[in-house]
């Protein structure tokens, strides 16, 4: 067995590699790296996330039809929102409760051909418009703050659905755990096509379109009212 001494107060005291590690652990304690029995994790809410499963959220398109003020141009235009729900609910922490700060770093790289908004740790908003753009953000956990918000979201355009896919890969600063890394992907699903009215209609209903005015040439492809009801044209 490999032993070293050291002398104190006039006698020679031996330190086996055990007795190292143990000082070793202290010392990282003192510093306020290294919590005991806690892991870097992903929570939805008080939910711990397993890194093996994908973390899926949906993103909901909201649209709102405006009635158009100019003259020229009578056709009501469309407002396309997008939201995400639970989204602030995700947060970066450890599955144990902290009984000292923990340092770590987090990265999140763009895996996919859509753009990722990541505001979250330091509340500074960045994209990662290409797919390989990454980014890595360096936090404190604490007893008082013992998580954060992720604040990461897919960035999608209207009428461009797909999928957004991050990598996320937590850190501890102190060697002492192994980094933890989830996917998280953003899905913007395509509407589904308008069903069929089931009664039909009398052929002489008057159609209107959205914004109430009455419509003698109907489009393919666009909504209109009849008989109070949402029909496509077809």
């Amino acid at each position: 067995m490999f032993l070293y001494f050291l002398r104190t107060h006039g006698r020679s005291a031996v330190h086996t590699p055990r007795m190292s590690a143990g000082f070793a652990l202290l010392f990282a304690l003192l510093l306020g790296t290294l919590p005991l029995n806690a892991r870097l994790v992903l929570r939805h809410g008080d939910q711990v996330l397993s890194p093996a499963d994908t973390v899926r959220i949906t993103v909901v398109e909201q649209r709102t039809e405006y009635p158009s003020d100019d003259p020229a141009n009578p056709d009501p235009f469309t407002v396309v929102d997008f939201k995400y729900p639970d989204l602030a609910s995700y947060t970066v922490g450890t599955d144990e409760s902290l009984n000292a700060p923990l340092d770590f770093s987090a990265l999140v790289e763009n895996v996919s051909d859509f753009s990722l908004q990541w505001c979250g740790l330091t509340h500074e908003c960045n994209f990662l418009s290409a797919r390989g753009d990454r980014e890595t953000r360096n936090a404190r956990l604490t007893t008082e703050k013992p998580r954060l918000p992720l604040e990461l979201e897919g960035h999608f355009e209207a009428n461009r659905y797909g999928h957004a896919v991050a990598r996320l890969t937590l850190t501890p600063t102190a060697a002492a755990e192994a980094p933890t890394t989830y996917v998280v992907r953003f899905t913007y699903p395509a509407p589904s096509a308008l069903p069929r009215i089931a009664t039909p209609l009398p052929a002489d209903a008057v159609l209107y379109d959205l914004a109430g005015r009455r419509v003698v040439h109907p489009r393919p492809g666009h909504i209109y009212l009849r008989a109070g009801r949402k029909v496509l044209a077809q």
